[in-house]
C-alpha cells in the first residue's frame, strides 16, 4: 500500500514548527555567549584594580555605561577599591550628566555591587570615622533614584541626629519619590515623635517644590 503524499499544509506547519525551533536555539546560544561575554568583560575591569591608576581608570569609568549589569557593577567594585574619594567624584559626575536611565543603571550597580549594604552595615556598627563614606555612597544612591537604603536609615538608626539629618537632606531633593515615601513615613505611629514631626516638616517643604 502506497504511502500518502504530504499535504501542502502539513510541509507549511512543518517548515514553521522547524523554524520556530531554530529561532529559540539561537536566542538560547545568544544569550549564552552575552553572559559568558560580560562575565569575560566584568572579570577584566575587576582585573584592572591591580594595575594602578592611569589607562585603566578610563577603561573603567567607560565601563559605567557598558550595556552589561554585570559589567557596571564590576566597574563600580573596581572604582571603589582604586579610590573612594575618586569613585564618588567619577559617579557623581556621571550622574549630573547622564540621562535619566543611565542614574538608575548607576544605581543598580551601586546596589547590587554589595557596596551599598556594606555602608549601611558601618553606619549601623561602631566604626562612626566611616559615618562619612558611607553617608556620601548613599547619597550617591539616592541621586541614582534608589531612597530606600537611606529610608532603611531613617527607620531604623539608633542615632536622632542622624536620622534627622537626613530628613532634612532628603526634604531638599525636590525628589518626588521621597515625598511619596515620607508620606508613609508619616503614618508610622511607632516612629518617635520628633522624626515625626520633623517628616511632616519635610513633607510641606517637598510640596512647596517644583518637581
Amino acid at each position: 500500500m502506497a504511502t500518502p503524499p504530504i499535504q501542502t499544509d502539513d510541509l507549511s506547519r512543518l517548515d514553521e514548527e522547524r523554524w520556530r525551533q531554530e529561532q529559540e536555539v539561537l536566542r538560547q546560544a545568544a544569550a549564552v555567549l552575552a553572559h559568558s561575554r560580560a562575565t569575560a568583560a566584568a572579570a577584566t575591569i575587576s582585573d584592572l584594580a591591580r594595575l594602578g591608576p592611569g589607562d585603566s581608570l578610563e577603561l573603567i569609568t567607560r565601563a559605567l555605561d557598558d550595556p552589561s549589569p554585570e559589567v557596571r557593577t564590576a566597574a563600580v567594585r573596581t572604582l571603589y577599591d582604586f579610590n573612594a574619594d575618586l569613585a564618588a567624584s567619577c559617579l557623581n559626575n556621571s550622574l549630573r550628566q547622564g540621562s535619566h536611565e543611565q542614574r538608575r543603571s548607576l544605581g543598580a550597580a551601586l546596589t547590587s555591587s554589595g557596596l551599598v549594604k556594606k555602608a549601611i552595615d558601618s553606619l549601623f556598627g561602631p566604626h562612626q570615622e566611616k559615618t562619612y563614606g558611607a553617608l556620601s555612597l548613599l547619597f550617591l544612591v539616592a541621586k541614582a533614584g534608589e531612597i530606600e537604603p537611606l529610608m532603611q536609615i531613617i527607620e531604623d538608626h539608633h542615632n536622632t541626629e542622624l536620622r534627622l539629618a537626613l530628613i532634612k537632606q532628603l526634604g531638599l531633593s525636590g525628589e518626588p519619590k521621597v515625598l511619596t515615601t515620607f508620606y508613609r513615613l508619616a503614618q508610622r505611629s511607632s516612629l518617635p515623635p520628633e522624626i515625626r514631626s520633623a517628616v511632616r516638616e519635610a513633607i510641606f517643604q517637598l510640596s512647596n517644590q517644583s518637581f
